[in-house]
């Protein structure tokens, strides 16, 4: 059975089937007639359900008291801190008043009795817990600990178990009574938990079919491995940073690893050498490669790619926190067959005020050498467009392009005054069209002439890399230049930061990228045409020039495009909204109403 809604009502009006899945999150305070309802819907239909996914503890509590949820293959607690009060709980699941006023004890002391004999000698209060609860709903904590290890140990047949990191700061549960209840999970496949200590070496010799495990665990040691252990696909830890001798030995002794997930790497006391005699013959099959977490400020730029990239020849997709020189340079050179490339955190200022930019061109080695790229996804890397123009690209299977493309020289403020009085006399089209020594005809002065030949320069470009990027990556689904770009920078000002217009204060924020593309008709955008499968089209913090011509050329030549990034309304405080941009929106709309215009969520970097 599929609940849609997260209202109990919904679930009670939905017919079961009889190899259905429960999803719930938390309800709406329920009353005395829907708890009761509730538990008889899992005492008739709990011994049908297979896939449960919930974060209730009205649920939880519900699928406890009815005890007929005993066939399920797939079990995931997801995150229930803050929703464990009294006040979720159902009238048959709370203790009485006289129980609650006894709970005035410290948490270092147990809240409640044991639910079940099992939990003798097993099961403590959490002294440290990251979130302390209230006395009040310390019981119902507790309880709920409880309630869920003994769904898990009536569950043998489960395939996939994933538990939220609460459940190990809710109490501390004894490594046996884990060890015991895990054993007994001969068919467990995916396997998502976070104790309080890891011991991944007793995990993998209990459970002989796991593939994948992920835990927020922080410390792991080289000798946790014993032996080789070859069952295990995919590891996500990360939250754990690891030294040399450590991370090595568990590509060693995982054979059949192909994704891997930590914070970061330590070459701590390793040379290329070691880790050559360490490893010797054994190949590393590791394909995938999340690497980052945004606390480190210490990235070991240089141990990463004289250590670790070379010996990953058969990475597919990786994602790192930040561009660094000498990792992308390494990942361009041993990582041959390399899809994806993803920085995993979007800054929230692509001007340098950020302070991370990498320096330009630093991925032109992987556009060279990489000829099965399909993702190129790092929106504060820079590339300047003429060093782009130079890079040889190995891939015409792109499909993903964020970057900034930089080093377009624009016109300054006077000369597009000069180029627009050229427009409205008709002579700008007629120096375009013929030689520089022919313009010597049309009268043009210094001044003119040099616009001229500036705009001529800065067209070419363009329109030489737009029509590249037409001919070779026919696939692109997502081309994005830019993202929400402006960052107040009061530091930085000598000017007031607030100004006022129409007695509205606003806030000084900063203007547009210089020197970027302008993305106009006659700048080479009519190169694109090629690009059907567009879906995603971004612009932000570009001094772009689009107007309605180009809105029009858009809407009809590129039919599947489904966001658009650059015209939507600013959600900045105190920002002074941009009238043009919002008569280009409303424009827009009128030609692909479907289209949504919206600013791509910063990403933390979670992963692949």
């Amino acid at each position: 059975m599929y609940c849609p809604g997260y209202i109990w009502p919904k679930v009670l009006k939905q017919n079961p089937t009889t190899t259905g899945a429960i999803t719930s999150t938390e309800g709406e305070v329920s009353t005395e007639a829907d708890d009761t309802r509730l538990r008889d819907m899992f005492v008739k239909y709990g011994h049908h359900i297979r896939t449960l996914y919930i974060s209730s503890p009205v649920a939880i509590a519900a699928i406890y008291s009815a005890g007929t949820c005993t066939q399920l293959q797939s079990l995931t607690i997801s995150s229930i801190q803050y929703r464990c009060g009294a006040w979720y709980l159902p009238v048959w699941a709370r203790q009485n008043p006289d129980q609650q006023q006894q709970v005035v004890a410290p948490l270092e002391a147990p809240p409640g009795p044991l639910v079940s004999p099992v939990f003798e000698g097993h099961l403590l209060p959490n002294p440290n817990p990251t979130s302390r609860p209230r006395e009040e709903e310390a019981l119902d904590y507790w309880n709920l600990v409880q309630h869920i290890w003994l769904l898990v140990r009536q569950n043998a047949g489960l395939r996939q178990l994933t538990l939220c990191k609460d459940i190990s700061e809710m109490a501390i549960i004894s490594t046996d009574f884990i060890h015991d209840t895990l054993s007994g999970l001969h068919n467990l496949e995916i396997l998502g938990y976070s104790p309080l200590k890891l011991d991944l070496d007793r995990y993998l010799s209990m459970l002989p079919k796991l593939r994948s495990f992920f835990t927020n665990v922080g410390h792991v040691k080289c000798q946790d491995l014993q032996r080789p252990y070859s069952q295990l696909l995919s590891l996500s830890m990360h939250l754990t940073t690891m030294v040399s001798p450590t991370l090595f030995a568990l590509l060693k002794n995982l054979p059949g690893l192909v994704s891997l997930r930590i914070a970061g790497f330590d070459g701590y006391g390793w040379s290329e050498n070691q880790v050559q005699n360490f490893l010797e013959e054994t190949p590393i099959n590791l394909q995938e490669l999340y690497f980052g977490n945004y606390r480190r400020t210490d990235y070991h730029d240089h141990e990463i790619a004289t250590l670790l990239i070379p010996t990953l020849t058969r990475l597919t997709s990786i994602v790192v926190l930040r561009v660094n020189s000498e990792t992308a340079k390494a990942v361009g050179l041993y990582c041959k067959h390399l899809k994806v490339f993803r920085q995993s955190m979007d800054e929230t200022s692509l001007h340098p005020v950020s302070g991370n930019q990498a320096a330009p061109n630093v991925l032109c080695g992987i556009i060279e050498s990489c000829p099965d790229l399909e993702e190129l996804d790092a929106i504060n890397h820079r590339f300047e467009a003429q060093r782009l123009l130079e890079c040889q690209w190995a891939s015409s299977k792109l499909s993903v392009f964020r970057v900034q493309i930089i080093g377009v020289e624009r016109l300054t403020a006077e000369q597009e005054v000069v180029t627009d009085t050229l427009v409205g006399s008709g002579r700008l089209r007629l120096a375009n069209n013929i030689s520089d020594s022919q313009q010597d005809l049309l009268l043009l002065s210094d001044e003119e002439r040099e616009a001229v030949r500036q705009l001529r320069r800065s067209q070419i470009l363009q329109q030489e890399i737009l029509g590249r990027m037409s001919q070779q990556w026919q696939s692109l689904k997502t081309l994005c230049f830019g993202h929400e770009h402006r960052n107040y920078r009061l530091h930085e000002r000598d000017e007031p930061p607030y100004y006022e217009v129409d007695g509205v204060e606003y806030l000084r924020y900063d203007g547009p990228i210089p020197n970027t593309l302008e993305l106009s008709l006659e700048s080479g955008l009519d190169r694109l045409s090629t690009l059907k499968d567009l879906e995603v089209f971004g612009f932000e913090g570009l001094d772009h020039r689009l107007g309605k011509a180009e809105l029009d050329w858009m809407a009809m030549q590129w039919p599947k495009l489904k966001v658009m990034r650059g015209l939507q309304a600013s959600t900045l405080p105190s920002f002074e909204e941009d009238k043009h941009m919002k008569e280009l929106r409303e424009y827009f709309l009128t030609l692909r109403p479907e289209v949504v215009h919206a600013s791509k969520k910063v990403s933390l970097g979670l992963g692949l």
